[in-house]
């Protein structure tokens, strides 16, 4: 589709993005659904690891990264960014929370420390993706879900007051 006809369907490059993200957006909503309070959230995360650093062509981590760099110059593209970050922290949060709750995770750590920890490192991934033709997605995600499993299970602490017992592995 010509640049022209593209902007017959949207009024601007931000209401392209934001059509963008809000598809992002719906299926993040999917991905974190059916994981449950209960579940295995390590092979939960491999899951949407494999989806989404293995299975998606590389070109989907493209388009984040250049849609961050124009969060970066642009208010309309930056409120869309931030809108779907706060959605994501905040379902994964909730999810870490419930989890807590009934036990399956570790409540050394705040639940919005370890979304926040999660999407930072999800984040990384994404620009490695993006930027490295040589990206090991087996390798780097199977890193990354090393560290999440010891910060669950209590084994690392996000506190700024120190970590009690169970923390010692």
């Amino acid at each position: 589709m010509s640049a022209g006809n593209l902007y017959r369907y949207f009024r601007s490059k931000g209401a392209i993005v934001a059509g963008l993200t809000e598809r992002d957006r719906a299926e993040m909503a999917s991905d974190l659904s059916v994981i449950g309070a209960g579940d295995d959230f390590i092979a939960a995360f491999r899951e949407l690891g494999r989806k989404h650093f293995e299975d998606e062509p590389r070109e989907r981590a493209v388009l984040c990264l250049e849609i961050w760099a124009e969060a970066t110059r642009n208010h309309e593209v930056a409120a869309t960014a931030r809108e779907f970050e706060h959605d994501l922290i905040t379902r994964l949060t909730d999810l870490i929370a419930a989890a807590q709750a009934n036990g399956s995770v570790s409540t050394q750590s705040e639940a919005r420390d370890i979304a926040v920890l999660i999407a930072t490192l999800a984040d990384g991934l994404f620009v490695r993706r993006a930027l490295l033709p040589d990206f090991d997605a087996e390798r780097e995600v199977r890193h990354v879900l090393t560290i999440l499993g010891a910060l669950l299970k209590g084994y690392i602490c996000l506190s700024q007051g120190g970590c009690g017992a169970e923390a010692s592995p």
